[in-house]
């Protein structure tokens, strides 16, 4: 029985094989790997499971945790680190707290203690505390104007030049230096430190001895009145003007020639200045 089989006839395993080339492989068949990739796109992909989903889910919820807290704890640090380090923040120590962190309990009631003067006694009161401020009037006394009194508000100064028939009031420094006044401006001197401020007074008072006229205020009053503005007034910063004469209620010949150079024509300030001439004294 002959072995030999017919070209182009099925091999032992009922293959087919080609003639003159040894014979083919299924496997190395294109048409068959083009058939094997056809039928896998044609299958459909079967979903996980329900309890593998589930897993999954859970496994994604925990990681979410995680990233939050990790965010959490590291923003804590972040701001830690940063009131340590910022100016204004920290500070020397022995430094007050800032008072946005000091406490947060009510305010209490806070007694700042008075510091004694050096070498005071420790048994007693101390003698050199200043005497608190005042705001009453208080009464000076010229003793070149025949002791002419007048009340004056806080803070006005006065000035008595030696060797002068006029004495000077102001509601601010008065200073006459050697040679001021000589000859003055319209035989009105003005020795202020400084020019006159919105609402300044400055006083010029001049003795006299005139029996009648003395007699004639003593029965009509004292005669106070609106003048005309003297360029040397205007010259401190003056803007308005009064003039008054006052006698000795005593008898005597006295008579006080003022004159008053005002930074301010206001009424409450003119009051003012009338009040003082009004109420003036004599020793």
């Amino acid at each position: 029985m002959s072995t030999n089989r017919r070209p182009g006839g099925p091999d032992a395993a009922g293959a087919p094989y080609a003639a003159g080339s040894g014979g083919t492989h299924p496997a190395d068949d294109p048409e068959g790997d083009e058939l094997r990739v056809l039928l896998e796109r044609a299958v459909p992909q079967l979903p996980a499971p329900a309890r593998r989903l589930e897993q999954v889910r859970a496994r994604v919820r925990r990681r979410a945790r995680r990233r939050a807290a990790g965010l959490s704890v590291t923003a804590v640090l972040a701001i830690a680190t940063f009131g340590l380090l910022a100016p204004g923040l920290g500070g020397a120590p022995g430094d007050p707290a800032p008072p946005a962190v000091t406490s947060l309990a009510p305010p209490a009631s806070v007694s700042v203690p008075t510091a004694e003067p050096t070498g005071a006694p420790t048994g007693g009161p101390a003698s050199t505390q200043a005497p608190p401020p005042t705001t009453a009037y208080r009464l000076y006394r010229f003793s070149a104007l025949s002791g002419l009194g007048l009340r004056l508000p806080p803070g006005w100064s006065t000035l008595e030049p030696a060797g002068s028939d006029a004495n000077y009031v102001s509601s601010q420094g008065l200073g006459m230096p050697k040679g001021t006044c000589v000859h003055p401006l319209d035989d009105f001197c003005t020795p202020l430190v400084r020019t006159l401020t919105p609402g300044g007074v400055l006083m010029m008072l001049r003795i006299s001895h005139n029996q009648g006229m003395a007699d004639k205020i003593r029965l009509t009053g004292p005669r106070i009145g609106a003048g005309q503005v003297l360029t040397s007034c205007r010259t401190v910063g003056g803007v308005a003007q009064l003039g008054a004469t006052l006698a000795d209620l005593s008898g005597s010949d006295v008579t006080i020639e003022a004159t008053v150079c005002l930074a301010g024509a206001q009424a409450a300030l003119q009051a003012e200045v009338r009040d003082i001439l009004m109420n003036a004294t004599f020793t």
